[in-house]
């Protein structure tokens, strides 16, 4: 009433602004008090300390209206999803790397909770915090910090969860830690403990050496932060909404293993790498009939050159395909290990287009090259398409092999590239086929 009247000021808000948006001036000051606030001189350690251990938590829930949980976050380089009030416990959450300020912020004045009245308005808001928390107990551990088995959320928390306990006791006093100041110690000490009111085991943890808790807990290996996991989590599900919603999503599945039947033991005795991203740089097997239209430059072979090597090496030396222009540009590569260098020059030094050449000219004999001869066909291609029953289809590609000098290359190409649009794979696996490529890479280069 006060500020009302004009008899009283407060910072950051006028009567008009408080009329208008219908701010709580009683609120308002709070809020102004809060932020006012700062850290007391020589406990800069300590502060350091507890926000290398924020940035591991999976999520947080406070009850403080202050921002230094978030300011302590933001100092580690990282950030937090913030939720306030009861705005993030009907919405759907990736669970990682977020915090709920479930009795308000100073951000949002009007969402404090701090009269006898707002406390009740709370209370129906109290079940939804708590299934929040028991939903994720069941995943990860919870450390209660500036709370006692007093207050009633904890209370209303522990009740919960002990009526519908799915653990052991043994595994329950590891999954709940509550921490009580115990002024003087300086050793943290852990005691199993049962709340016989209750029904509940914990951990109760008594110190007044809080640095050594935050140290010990910023030192678990998590691999990754929540923070990250959420930031990547939100990523994924803009792309698969985006792309999804239009149509134009594509997935690549690469894996050696089964992964429908990786068990856990297998997740933590094996390395794993997860890659998603667009399609033009993200590696992909290749399998003969992609090699073959990656190396005829009918699919586009610069963002996936790991993988047509790849396909070079894991194939038998005596296997004939197409490889001298791989071979070449990855044997410029210093840092090629020694036993692919090996591999690819023995491949090299196996095959010659001279021999070749003279092997399918034998193959071919001399009746079908006069009969070919004879139909003076001025490309490859118009020796395929010569009709008659006398001469088949695999002579006519030893023709063309023992001619392959004679011919234009460009022509021999487009006669590959069509082959590769009308054949079956399992006809392009046929050994004049094999050779017709192999000579051709080999006549390139």
């Amino acid at each position: 009433m006060l500020f009302i009247v004009g008899t009283v000021s407060i910072e950051n808000l006028t009567i008009e602004a408080a009329h208008k948006h219908h701010i709580s001036p009683f609120r308002t000051e709070i809020s102004n008090i809060f932020k006012n606030l700062k850290p007391k001189k020589g406990v800069e350690d300590e502060i350091k300390a507890f926000a290398q251990m924020l940035i591991k938590a999976r999520f947080i829930v406070t009850t403080n209206y202050d921002n230094f949980i978030e300011e302590c976050i933001q100092s580690m380089g990282s950030s937090i999803k913030v939720n306030i009030g009861n705005t993030g416990l009907f919405l759907r959450t990736e669970d990682y790397g977020e915090l709920f300020k479930i009795h308000g912020s100073i951000d949002q004045v009007n969402s404090i909770c701090i009269t006898e009245k707002d406390y009740e308005k709370n209370e129906s808001k109290l079940a939804l915090v708590n299934a929040k928390i028991l939903s994720n107990l069941t995943e990860s551990p919870i450390l209660f910090l500036g709370y006692s088995l007093t207050d009633l959320n904890i209370r209303e928390l522990l009740s919960s969860y002990s009526e519908n306990l799915p653990f052991e006791i043994s595994e329950a006093v590891l999954r709940i830690g509550v921490v009580e100041w115990s002024e003087g110690t300086q050793e943290v000490l852990q005691i199993d403990s049962h709340q016989a009111d209750l029904g509940m085991y914990y951990t109760k943890i008594c110190t007044d050496n809080y640095l050594k808790i935050y140290q010990e807990i910023s030192e678990i290996d998590q691999g990754m932060l929540p923070s990250e996991i959420a930031k990547v989590g939100r990523f994924f599900k803009n792309i698969i909404e985006v792309k999804g919603e239009s149509g134009e999503l594509q997935n690549v599945l690469a894996s050696h293993v089964d992964i429908e039947n990786l068990n856990s033991d297998d997740l933590k005795s094996k390395n794993f790498v997860v890659a998603f991203g667009d399609q033009r740089t993200l590696f992909k097997p290749v399998y003969y009939l992609d090699y073959l239209n990656l190396y005829f430059k009918v699919y586009d072979d610069s963002a996936n050159f790991e993988g047509v090597l790849n396909y070079v090496l894991n194939q038998s030396v005596t296997t004939q395909i197409p490889f001298l222009r791989y071979a070449n540009k990855a044997l410029t590569n210093p840092e090629l290990p020694k036993e692919h260098q090996s591999k690819l020059q023995r491949r090299i030094e196996r095959y010659n287009l001279e021999d070749i050449i003279r092997t399918a000219h034998n193959l071919v004999g001399n009746n079908n090259i006069q009969i070919i001869e004879g139909k003076n066909c001025r490309n490859p291609q118009e020796v395929i398409e010569i009709e008659t029953t006398s001469v088949k289809d695999r002579v006519k590609i030893m023709y063309i092999i023992s001619k392959i000098k004679s011919f234009d290359i460009s022509d021999i190409k487009s006669l590959i590239i069509q082959m590769l649009s009308t054949r079956s794979e399992i006809t392009l696996k046929r050994s004049e086929y094999r050779k017709l490529f192999l000579a051709y890479s080999l006549l390139e280069e």
